[in-house]
């Protein structure tokens, strides 16, 4: 599972730190054709190396003069880990022989995109160790499942190419089995709660055999073939299910019953950075790749803890101007829809964004064997040369009101990621953009949209806030314990002395300690995006005053794309000077005393993302919410507290 660059199921990787070069205004200069010739090879190349990554990107491959790959789902040996970051090295050289200043405003934004993506992924593969492959919330078991029951059949032959590829499984899985098995060696294995999340999914997915999903959706695809024969049709679904119970399962049963094997060959305790230098520095490029920035991780915690003090003190505020409103509010709900309700409402709520593109969507939902757990929805992004078509996937277990799927949907829809997607794809950008990411940024403006949603929404005035606050504390909070634990060491002692300092109550210090410690990185995204976004725009409007302009403003935020946050700072700071405002320094320098949501008029408020081999972003629940309903209950008798 080695963070194949562009191309593999999660990939990491590179340690060559070189600063990417951010001014606050470009040049205007001509495009340099040798450049953008460059970075089309190199999205052609990355195609060409893996089958699922070219068969979700991009639908006319042959257009493009893509050559097919192998039809095999890949390489989980530990030296597709030395061969990925060798890759990205090649490619990290080409792209820094390039004058940065004879490149275009765009393709110093392509630049800067993908300088940042490629260091990273170079330094986090040359981690192999660290690499949890059989995590639950991020590894290859429920990667493997979304990669095959989201896969879409143009044609004949993608139905033999589905069949290879789900033939070449069980050797993937002891490819990552054997890989993990040298981890646990050195120490390095999943906690007993993670192995137990783990198998549960496994178990999950295979006590269902002749109706399991990846039986029912492949024959649903083969009776909407009508380019099939009813011969072929049969043939294709008799040979599916062959490999389905005969080598996929098993393969899966196999996994679960050699992890157990390893049980208890963990050999710290605690975050990452429990397992001395080489975890810290591991931890640092997980982070800054998460977050979308290269900030430090005591930078980055910072940041979450700022943003968090700023919400809680917004939250005791709220519940001061009037506590019967805030009882109430707790109660408040969005009245009952369908999803698809709910995305068209929120279609129409687009006021304070510039317009996308026309498009169409599917929203349904996922069986539970096949859902995980961590997981509320996903949204998967389309191929880039046809973005009408787009899917939404729902976890139902863990939506079950209207309010909830107000919100999910939001994120995962408008103006979440199909709208901020769709938006960036329509724009006709280099290919490679589309085959790379920055997912703390992609997170964090699916954050932005649940607050903008609910400020369009039906709630009371007092309940939108309310339910903002809720969601923002929960992600951020969670962030920065991410980052303190995993980071900087934090014991669960000081993890609880943190929280008391912050506002938040600490007799949940526990369980969030155990949550960031099975669960590493998996919150920053969200948590962190979200502190960086909402910093950013607090400072914009500050300066700004009223001619601060949410729909330009926004416009600024998506039309380089997903990018890192020094290069999304740059950019803003390069529209607010426009506008006759001093420079100024954004996100990261706010004092915690003044930092308030932004007006009600702007924003209140994957998975990873390149996961498996598709793009799915995902919204995910906060297991540990339950301490900012600790702490309302606990203002309601002292509000001064």
């Amino acid at each position: 599972m080695s963070y194949r660059i562009l191309r593999k199921l999660a990939a990491v990787a590179m340690s060559v730190m070189i600063a990417v070069p951010v001014f606050p205004v470009y040049a205007e200069n001509e495009d340099n054709a040798d450049f953008d010739a460059f970075l089309q090879e190199e999205y052609v190349d990355a195609m060409e190396q893996d089958y699922m990554s070219m068969h979700f990107g991009i639908r006319d491959y042959q257009k493009y003069g893509i050559e097919k790959p192998e039809t095999t789902i890949g390489d989980a040996t530990l030296q597709s880990y030395a061969d990925a970051a060798e890759d990205g090295k090649a490619s990290l050289e080409k792209l820094e022989s390039f004058d940065y200043d004879s490149l275009s405003d765009r393709q110093k934004h392509d630049y800067d995109a993908y300088h940042f993506y490629l260091k990273h992924m170079i330094a986090l593969n040359e981690y192999p160790m660290e690499d949890q492959i059989f995590s639950d919330s991020a590894g290859i078991i429920s990667n493997l499942l979304t990669n095959f029951t989201e896969f879409i059949f143009y044609e004949k032959q993608d139905f033999d190419d589905y069949l290879d590829v789900l033939a070449s499984v069980p050797q993937y899985i002891d490819e990552a089995l054997e890989t993990t098995k040298a981890q646990a060696e050195k120490g390095l294995f999943l906690t007993d709660s993670q192995l137990d999340d783990t198998e549960d999914s496994i178990d999950k997915f295979c006590a269902k055999t002749d109706d399991n999903q990846l039986i029912v959706i492949f024959e649903e695809n083969v009776d909407a073939a009508d380019y099939l024969t009813d011969a072929e049709k049969e043939d294709y679904k008799a040979r599916n299910r062959d490999l389905v119970l005969n080598s996929y399962i098993p393969a899966y049963q196999k996994a679960g019953q050699e992890l157990e094997k390893l049980r208890g060959s963990r050999s710290y305790e605690g975050g990452y950075a429990n397992y001395g230098q080489e975890g810290k520095d591991y931890y640092t490029e997980l982070a800054q790749y998460k977050c979308s920035s290269d900030k430090s991780v005591q930078e980055l915690f910072d940041l979450c803890n700022d943003y968090t003090i700023s919400l809680v003190d917004d939250y005791i505020e709220l519940y001061q101007k009037d506590p019967s409103a805030m009882d109430k509010a707790e109660t408040e709900t969005i009245d009952d829809m369908t999803p698809e309700e709910v995305l068209s409402y929120l279609q129409g709520q687009l006021q304070d964004y510039p317009e996308g593109p026309e498009v169409t969507y599917k929203a349904s939902y996922l069986d539970p064997s096949v859902a995980n757990d961590t997981t509320m929805a996903y949204y998967m992004e389309p191929p880039i040369d046809d973005i009408k078509d787009n899917v939404i996937k729902i976890n139902g277990d863990n939506v079950s009101d209207t309010t909830t799927m107000y919100t999910t949907l939001a994120h995962e829809g408008f103006p979440g990621h199909l709208y901020q997607i769709t938006w960036y794809l329509n724009t006709n950008p280099s290919m490679i953009r589309s085959a790379t990411g920055a997912i703390g940024y992609t997170e964090g403006w699916a954050m932005t949209a649940e607050q903008n949603a609910l400020m369009h929404s039906t709630l009371s005035e007092t309940a939108q806030q309310l339910q903002w606050l809720n969601t923002a504390v929960g992600y951020t909070y969670n962030a920065a314990a991410d980052l303190a634990v995993n980071g900087l060491g934090y014991t669960e002692s000081e993890l609880a002395k943190w929280m008391a300092d912050v506002g938040l109550n600490e007799d949940a210090a526990q369980s969030l300690y155990n949550y960031v410690v099975d669960n590493p990185g998996l919150i920053l995204p969200y948590g962190c995006g979200l502190a960086q976004f909402m910093m950013t725009q607090k400072d914009a409007e500050d300066r700004l005053g009223n001619a601060f302009d949410l729909e330009e403003y926004h416009e600024v935020l998506l039309e380089n794309g997903d990018r890192p946050f020094e290069s999304v700072s740059a950019d803003v700071e390069a529209w607010i000077e426009s506008k006759g405002v001093g420079k100024e320094d954004l996100f990261g320098n706010n004092d915690s005393s003044t930092t308030t949501l932004p007006s009600s008029h702007g924003q209140v408020s994957f998975f990873e993302t390149k996961k498996g081999h598709i793009v799915i972003f995902s919204a995910i629940g906060v297991v540990v919410l339950v301490v900012l309903l600790a702490l309302y209950h606990d203002h309601k008798d002292d509000p001064l507290a």
